[in-house]
């Protein structure tokens, strides 16, 4: 975490109240706040070395916010009573970042995720390889409005010399369409040469042959151009983040891998050293019957120690498997398994009965990753509605040429849901849903694979549904 400096302007008491023990508590930066009655050029005042900028403005519309002049070179978020969608889009036109409701439950929650979200950029450099300058261009702008350092690189010739000169690259944006070697052979190089370097690789092309060749050697994500900014955008974010989770796993793995090590100091058979010593130390110095109750005592012990080492070596093979980038796509069941063991490892389904009905046909099908993406978060938004109590029900079947996947829960709450799907369902009056961009991204997803998302209400619970065609789905590399 760098040093940062958060300024608040305008704070309310009881927002300031809240936040100040998060800020300083997780060590975000130095924290100063003021009142300020010009807020029409608030960084007119002597702040310098501005890293984050909090503002307060109880009533706002979208010609004030063309009046506030704030600096793009600033991550910005703006605290307000009057929040609405075309709002934000008015806002991030004008560098506010983030808009969120001073009424919000979360809120001190959203603006510690903010400031972790824009430190975490702060590591990030992306190169831009494309022979085009006005598409090298607009990747970069849009890098750049994220806070995001980034170069560019025109000749694809000259990458590889780049990427040792400059160690701290680990985003590449490669075009598919290049002279001398497409951006699908370049990517192979990259791997091939820096064999110890992650990189999260971006592939762009015009054509579905590109992309189907970047995501059959291992790209992370494809785009056809032109590019959908809004998503590329919240797709860059998600994958950030996971590299970003990856890697501190793989840093808290290498320690308890060194912690073990440090405890075994090369002897080969450390359990059997600890028990041997054990008997040496009892034999001669109790009774008989003692040292027959010791002994077992100890052999028990021996076999729990190795209980538990053995159970340490398949946590190792599992994490590093789970580590691989070979897993780009998993089962229907393993992804819908996967979810509920992590919301259960999340203390949410102590009170939840889960049932699942799954075809026996469909269950192992592979699906594209994105997809995987809507599962998780309808299973995630289910368990968040549930998680008072109730009975959670998972169905995976066939209708007609589609594969219909549907969370039900029988919680009062369900119009409160995190998750509503577009122009379906309404929210309740003077109800913020903050996850708009889930919503928008799970919106995206669908529709790039000819299916439909949406919800409907009985009177067990509400279902959140998405059917999609069963051509979508594969097992292995084999299309259905």
């Amino acid at each position: 975490m760098m040093n940062s400096n958060i300024f608040l302007v305008n704070l309310p008491d009881q927002v300031t109240t809240s936040l100040l023990p998060v800020l300083q508590g997780e060590n975000l930066g130095h924290v100063q706040s003021f009142i300020t009655d010009d807020l029409t050029q608030p960084l007119k005042i002597a702040i310098t070395n501005t890293d984050y900028l909090i503002l307060y403005i109880e009533t706002i519309d979208e010609e004030s916010i063309a009046r506030l002049k704030l600096k793009q070179n600033i991550p910005t978020l703006l605290i307000t009573r009057s929040l609405n969608f075309e709002m934000e889009r008015t806002a991030k036109e004008h560098y506010i970042d983030m808009v969120v409701n001073e009424n919000d439950s979360e809120l001190s929650s959203l603006i510690y995720g903010f400031i972790r979200q824009h430190d975490i950029y702060r590591f990030q450099h992306a190169l831009v390889v494309d022979d085009s300058r006005v598409d090298s261009r607009i990747v970069a702008n849009i890098l750049s409005s994220e806070f995001i350092n980034n170069d560019t690189e025109l000749n694809s010739e000259q990458v590889i010399e780049r990427l040792r000169l400059t160690p701290t690259i680990n985003i590449l944006i490669l075009d598919y369409e290049m002279p001398s070697k497409n951006g699908c052979e370049l990517m192979q190089e990259i791997k091939e040469t820096f064999l110890d370097r992650s990189f999260i690789f971006i592939g762009l092309t015009g054509n579905r042959n590109g992309a189907i060749k970047f995501l059959a050697n291992g790209a992370d994500d494809v785009f056809i151009k032109p590019i959908d900014n809004e998503l590329f955008t919240l797709t860059l974010r998600r994958l950030i983040f996971n590299a970003h989770k990856m890697n501190r796993d793989q840093c808290t793995l290498n320690d308890y891998k060194k912690i073990i090590n440090n405890m075994t100091k090369e002897i080969s058979d450390p359990i059997y050293v600890l028990t041997t010593v054990n008997d040496c130390l009892l034999e001669g110095k109790v009774s008989k019957a003692q040292y027959e109750n010791f002994k077992t005592l100890s052999q028990l012990s021996k076999e729990k120690l190795t209980h538990t080492f053995d159970s340490f070596l398949n946590y190792f093979a599992i994490s590093n498997y789970m580590q691989s980038s070979a897993l780009k796509s998993s089962s229907l069941q393993s992804m819908i398994a996967t979810q509920l063991y992590l919301e259960s490892s999340r203390d949410k389904l102590r009170n939840i009965i889960v049932k699942k009905s799954f075809d026996d046909d469909i269950k192992n099908l592979c699906v594209p990753e994105k997809i995987g993406q809507v599962i998780n978060q309808l299973t995630h938004d289910a368990v968040m509605r549930s998680q008072n109590g109730g009975e959670l029900t998972i169905r995976l079947y066939t209708k007609n040429e589609d594969i219909v996947f549907e969370v039900q829960d029988a919680s009062s709450v369900s119009k409160a849901s995190l998750l509503t799907s577009v122009g379906i369902e309404k929210p309740p009056e003077g109800l913020i849903q903050t996850p708009i961009l889930n919503q928008l991204l799970c919106q995206k997803i669908i529709n790039e694979y000819d299916g439909s998302l949406g919800v409907h209400h009985e009177n067990s619970g509400d279902v959140h549904f998405f059917k999609i065609p069963k051509k979508t789905f594969y097992l292995g590399k084999i299309y259905h």
